[in-house]
């Protein structure tokens, strides 16, 4: 049996979780970057600008206070500070003008009063720019709360490389189920030095993001229609324990899968050091571009006893109650889904685009990285809708890291995230 040396704190957790914060998100205003503290006519915040995309920001900004003869502002900050920065700003009466905010956020803003639906920007000719199932992921309780903004979906990848070494067919492999998938991890695993696939278990927000297509493709659900958790349904612990055992069990992870989050398993497949991994088209793509020195293919995630699910998100463009400046908020907007703009940001971020005529363009509709993430939109999920979602996710991260770290049995992690679960939801 494998067994990971590290603890957990569920009453530091539930303290949190009745306080209403959450702790894995620690709100530090020293976590900002790209603010220079003065008065800007408006301000935008954003999520995860990394190098491949701030070369775009730094552009938009110029030409748009070019264009209105104003000053722009823009905070970007890491996805882990990304809710708590938004609240204390919002609670300190210093929010934005606009910002990007994940949709499934949403209802908390709405709850708080914090932002300003969008009905009337949403319509017409600028309405019609998205697809539909982007637009409607912005929508609350009846009314649009944002502007879609990027979209992700999932696929995955494997490195043909190690498939051939392992005796693998590298052009045809069997990965359409999870019994598929570990058949070739294990094989990868006898055959080769290349650890097999990669299985995020860090205390992150994407950890939740990772293991939710096993959970829903064994039939399992995180609410009921009535809004309830659901999570220790015997399909849960069955997609739980699936996953636990591919590094307790099976043996065919990364060695320390309690340390590692969704882009440090992504980073380990582009530099050639996994076999497989579940990932965002952007995988593809920066390996493309660092020519890292083997080839790559791509298929959908595995269906389990269920069926098939690529986990979709969708972040938004949102508009702040407390802005003073939100007709110059909208009309900053309206300068972002420019459809040259939309395509150089989504070709260089590499998210799904969210334009209509973005998408029809050759640089997605004929890549052979772009295709399967097109195809997988059939399959798409997104994650529920609730005002209280990152503390939700939160306790499910825990209940998966007890989990994979051997420290609890699926059905008692579960168990134990149920109970806990209920009384936050009733709570709320």
């Amino acid at each position: 049996m494998v067994t990971d040396t590290n603890r957990f704190d569920r009453r530091r957790l539930l303290q949190a979780i009745g306080g209403g914060g959450a702790v894995l998100i620690a709100g530090c205003m020293g976590d900002l970057v790209g603010s220079d503290g003065g008065d800007a006519d408006i301000q935008l915040l954003t999520m995860g600008v990394g190098d491949n995309i701030q070369g775009f920001f730094d552009e938009t900004t110029a030409a748009f206070e070019e264009e209105h003869d104003i000053s722009l502002e823009l905070t970007s900050v890491t996805w882990d500070n990304a809710k708590q920065t938004v609240n204390n700003r919002v609670d300190g009466d210093q929010a934005p003008d606009v910002g990007r905010w994940p949709a499934r956020w949403i209802p908390q803003l709405v709850g708080k009063e914090a932002i300003e639906p969008l009905d009337e920007l949403m319509q017409g000719s600028f309405y019609d720019k998205f697809y539909e199932g982007m637009a409607e992921g912005c929508t609350y309780e009846g009314s649009y709360y944002g502007v879609p903004w990027a979209a992700s979906n999932k696929c995955l990848f494997y490195n043909k490389n190690v498939f051939e070494a392992a005796g693998l067919d590298p052009e045809k492999p069997s990965l359409n189920s999870w019994d598929e998938m570990l058949e070739a991890a294990t094989q990868i695993t006898n055959e080769t030095d290349t650890h097999a696939l990669g299985l995020a278990g860090a205390d992150a927000i994407e950890t939740g993001s990772q293991y939710y297509h096993y959970h829903w493709s064994h039939g399992a659900d995180l609410v009921d229609d009535d809004g309830a958790p659901v999570v220790n349904s015997p399909e849960g612990v069955a997609g739980l324990s699936f996953y636990a055992d591919l590094h307790q069990k099976h043996g065919v992870t990364q060695p320390s899968p309690l340390s590692s989050t969704r882009q440090d398993i992504r980073e380990l497949f582009e530099s050639g050091s996994l076999g497989m991994v579940i990932a965002h088209a952007y995988a593809g793509l920066n390996i493309q571009e660092n020519d890292a020195g083997f080839e790559f293919g791509i298929v959908q995630v595995p269906e389990g006893p269920a069926g098939r699910y690529s986990l979709n998100t969708v972040d938004s463009l949102v508009i702040f109650s407390q802005s003073e400046a939100k007709d110059l908020a909208k009309d900053l907007i309206r300068f972002y889904y420019d459809e040259e703009r939309r395509f150089e940001y989504s070709s260089q971020k590499g998210f799904m685009p969210v334009m209509q005529s973005v998408g029809e363009r050759a640089h997605f509709a004929d890549s052979p990285v772009w295709g399967p993430f097109i195809e997988a939109g059939q399959y798409a999920r997104t994650r529920p809708k609730l005002p209280n979602f990152n503390e939700f996710n939160d306790r499910m991260v825990l209940a998966i890291q007890q989990a994979v770290g051997g420290e609890q049995s699926p059905q008692a992690a579960l168990d134990a995230a149920q109970e806990d679960l209920m009384s936050m939801m009733n709570a709320g």
